[in-house]
């Protein structure tokens, strides 16, 4: 098992460097399109030396889009309301990183050193998910084969350039995917791993469902198989003795549940007074920010942090920015992308979205039962029926991906489907290993591919189609997978819109 994780961290370290390279060649070659989008005013007065010129000739294809806003924040604070749509773990780890890396290497200015913790960051944080990811698909899965493929697809997800580059996406990806793991072990620590994906995107508070769940699924399996066990051989008071101590043992476990839920909240509920007082309440000193800060406020019109007015959001009974700022500043609202001239971004956004409800109607049309029984209870099939293509195990995952993808189709840009599904679903890699050539029957012990020697070295015969037995099926997932890769980086580091 540990060889089979060695190469598949390989395998990653070895994705990302290439990736790198890619983003690097296609910022140098094309020219930047004139976008309209956010870009962090530059200080003049900060010097510029030749190592930070360097820094930004390597890493500057990783600094567009949303990257600008993690960037300057990391560097400035919430100096601007529209930045109140990202939450401040990320930005938080770049700045405490940087100043490290700029005690370490005094040689590069501050901004160089935001950007090689950005970078830096996400590096790390994705080698870790994806030995995070294998472990939870093999416990999901049964299958060491199909965990195996769903964890080399990861490495060449369709938003492979959101996972470089300087945004949430990786960041995310590791506390949901430790999240699952831990919360389908019920152990107390999923509450770091939750509480934490909570600051680092908004829909880290779903992410709750899997520690209720879970939590819930042990009390309940606890309690009927203890009565069920002893209820035969016991009399009548005694039995009701048991019920009586089993009620009492269901409320006070629920009473634990209540508080480890409310502890995995405190983050988040932390982050909304401070956005609060900071844009509501504390006056703010002009003369601490920068000059071309304010001055990009003013030839902008962008909010600066509270100066004796506050806005709308201030006022609500629950005063959060989020969904204000979201609508606002980038029209966020139910079905309010739908028009003619969005028509490519659905275009866009159709193969993950395809995906993910292909899977959820599979898995539906196996294990109807399990929807009514909220996967708590074991269902035997019969044994003359078709082998199931997804194991029962996979019910939560299904919902939690249910209502990301309703989520997904009905309030968010729809193009930014691809990036958000990848990062916080399991389903979208579940769904392609279990298509590639599948393997139906589920125990640990197939492992055959992770075996064959050249999966060793870059897995290459998979990844560019070079096996003779791949139905058209399984190029056109591989080819999504790479051509979004390729594509998608070449779109990114140009300032061209993508997902």
């Amino acid at each position: 098992m540990h060889a089979m994780k060695k190469k598949i961290l390989y395998f990653a370290i070895i994705s990302r460097m290439l990736l790198l390279i890619l983003q690097f060649l296609f910022n140098i070659i094309f020219p930047d399109h004139n976008a309209d989008a956010f870009k962090s005013p530059p200080d003049i007065n900060e010097h510029v030396s030749n190592y930070d010129i360097t820094i930004r000739f390597l890493f500057n294809g990783l600094i567009k889009w949303d990257a600008e806003y993690f960037i300057h924040i990391a560097k400035y604070g919430y100096t601007y309301e529209n930045m109140l749509a990202f939450y401040p773990l990320y930005p938080g780890i770049i700045r405490i990183t940087a100043i490290i890396i700029g005690k370490i290497f005094f040689v590069f200015n501050v901004h160089s050193s935001l950007i090689l913790a950005a970078v830096l960051i996400n590096y790390l944080c994705f080698i870790k998910s994806v030995s995070i990811f294998f472990d939870l698909s093999k416990l999901v899965l049964k299958n060491t084969n199909i965990a195996y493929k769903a964890a080399i697809l990861y490495c060449i997800n369709p938003a492979s350039i959101f996972f470089s580059a300087a945004y949430t996406e990786t960041i995310f990806a590791y506390f949901t995917f430790y999240t699952m793991l831990e919360s389908i072990q019920n152990n107390l620590f999923t509450i770091v791993p939750l509480g934490l994906s909570t600051l680092v995107r908004s829909n880290g508070i779903v992410n709750v469902g899997f520690l209720i769940y879970f939590r819930f699924k042990n009390i309940f399996n606890a309690l009927t198989l203890e009565t069920s066990s002893k209820k035969d051989h016991i009399s009548i008071i005694k039995l009701c003795n048991l019920i009586v101590k089993k009620k009492c043992m269901l409320i006070v476990s629920i009473f634990k549940l209540l508080i480890i839920v409310i502890l995995s909240f405190i983050p988040f509920i932390v982050l909304q007074i401070y956005n609060y007082m900071i844009f509501c309440k504390s006056e703010l000193n002009m003369s601490i920010l920068p000059k071309h800060i304010v001055d990009y406020a003013r030839q902008n019109n962008l909010i600066l942090q509270y100066n004796g007015t506050s806005s709308t959001w201030c006022q609500a009974q629950i005063p959060m920015a989020y969904s204000y700022v979201q609508e606002k500043y980038w029209n966020i609202g139910f079905l309010n992308y739908y028009k003619l001239k969005q028509i490519p971004n659905f275009i866009l956004a159709l193969p993950i979205l395809y995906i993910m409800i292909k899977c959820i109607m599979e898995f539906y049309s196996e294990h109807k039962m399990q929807f009514f029984s909220l996967g708590l209870v074991n269902i035997k099939y019969e044994k003359n029926k078709i082998e199931k293509k997804y194991p029962a195990e996979m019910f939560v995952f299904v919902i939690h991906g249910i209502f990301l993808t309703i989520f997904s189709i009905c309030f968010v840009h729809i193009q930014v489907s691809t990036r958000l599904l990848c990062s916080a679903s399991p389903l979208v890699y579940w769904y392609c290993a279990l298509s590639l050539s599948r393997v139906v029957k589920f125990d640990s012990a197939s492992d055959s591919i992770c075996k064959r020697k050249q999966n060793f070295l870059f897995n290459s015969k998979t990844l560019f189609l070079f096996k003779q037995n791949y139905t058209i099926r399984d190029k056109l997932i591989l080819l999504y997978f790479l051509g979004y890769t390729i594509i998608g980086c070449f779109m990114f580091v140009n300032f061209l819109p993508w997902t």
